[in-house]
């Protein structure tokens, strides 16, 4: 998935590029080229200005949602040190985190995690309570997650 900002300022063909890089970060500028009409050395020509403007600010994989016998989970957490980055940056390294969203509010991240069992979530949970950075933490287990996007 490419990470966009700011596409009030893209024209037409510029959303169509894009829109092909957020269904797929991975599609050859040959097959983007292919899909919109345009020659591969524009559609590269267009990217290489998407990324120097900052509108592309990078490339990320999009890891598959958890398989059918890993427990899904989501994380609750309060951070207690300011900047919050460095405890989001550490919560993102552990393993089975999916990804850390920084909140504004009453709580200032949510975790979301696949772990193989209640007691690697537990562990989990129990590692991110017990950080300096972290005040409080609290999971659920996830029971159905339902996609808008096909």
């Amino acid at each position: 998935m490419a990470c966009v900002s700011r596409k009030s300022e893209l024209d037409h063909t510029d959303r169509r590029i894009l829109a092909v890089l957020e269904g797929n970060a991975r599609t050859s500028v040959a097959e983007i080229g292919r899909r919109i009409g345009l020659s591969r050395t524009a559609v590269q020509d267009r990217l290489s200005k998407l990324e120097a403007s900052g509108v592309i600010s990078g490339y990320r994989v999009q890891v598959a949602e958890a398989r059918d016998d890993m427990i899904r989970a989501v994380l609750f957490v309060k951070i207690s040190a300011r900047p919050c980055d460095p405890a989001l940056n550490w919560m993102a390294s552990l393993e089975g985190v999916l990804e850390v969203i920084s909140l504004s509010g009453e709580l200032d991240a949510l975790v979301r995690c696949t772990v193989p069992n209640v007691a690697a979530l537990t562990a989990l949970n129990d590692k991110v309570g017990a950080n300096d950075l972290i005040a409080n933490s609290k999971s659920s287990v996830v029971l159905k997650v339902s996609n808008s996007r096909p």
